[in-house]
Formats: structure tokens, sequence, C-alpha cells
């Protein structure tokens, strides 16, 4: 399945790899009592999304890491058009860095889009 990652103005088309998966996050404090009593205070929760990608052509790749590099609001589409994950690239390091072998133009990496 081919998705598209845009800012609305750039556009990059992409073919995730067989470990495409949609995340949940919960944001919560969980808290004990003296007296043994639990408590759990749900915040939010948050959806999100990680794929790897790979044979991204080098222009693609210097897009999609100035995106993380800015922390751009981002939205995922699939080929039906339909939004899957609006958000921003997560990460300490950027998204696609490495190298497909034995290309030098061809670069592969870990999408992960955290809603927000």
């Amino acid at each position: 399945m081919s998705y598209i990652l845009t800012d609305g103005a750039s556009v990059v088309s992409m073919n995730p790899e067989w470990d495409f998966k949609l995340t949940d996050k919960k944001i919560e404090t969980v808290h004990r009592t003296r007296s043994g009593a639990g408590y759990r205070y749900l915040w939010g929760s948050f959806k999100g999304v990680k794929f790897n990608v790979e044979f991204v052509n080098s222009s693609d790749m210097c897009i999609v890491n100035s995106w993380w590099g800015a922390s751009t609001a981002l939205r995922l589409f699939d080929h039906s058009s339909a939004v899957v994950v609006s958000g921003y690239l997560a990460g300490n390091t950027p998204p696609i860095s490495g190298y497909v072998k034995p290309y030098t133009d061809q670069f592969d990496g870990v999408i992960e889009l955290e809603s927000y």
C-alpha cells in the first residue's frame, strides 16, 4: 500500500515495509497513597504510526529530515486519500539516515509520526 506524507506544500510518496503499525499511547500518572489506595490519572492520549521505509531518493530524504528538524505539522494519507494520522515526526535522530547498500543514492529509515 502506498502512502503520502505532506505538510500542505510538499508531498513525499512512500511505500512502507511490512511492519506498518498504528499506535495509541496514553498520558497517565499512577499514584499510591500511604494507606495503599491506588489512583490512576489519565491526562490524555495520542495516536501515531510507525513504519520502516527503504529506497527513498535523496530529495525525499532531505524533505522528510527537514520536516523532522523544524517540527513541521504533517498529514499521512493512504492511497484512497483518507487521513491516517496528523502529527509531528518523533525520534531523537533524523528519520531517514541510512544508506541502502550498495547504493549511494537510496536511503532507508524509520518514520514515526505522533499526533498532536
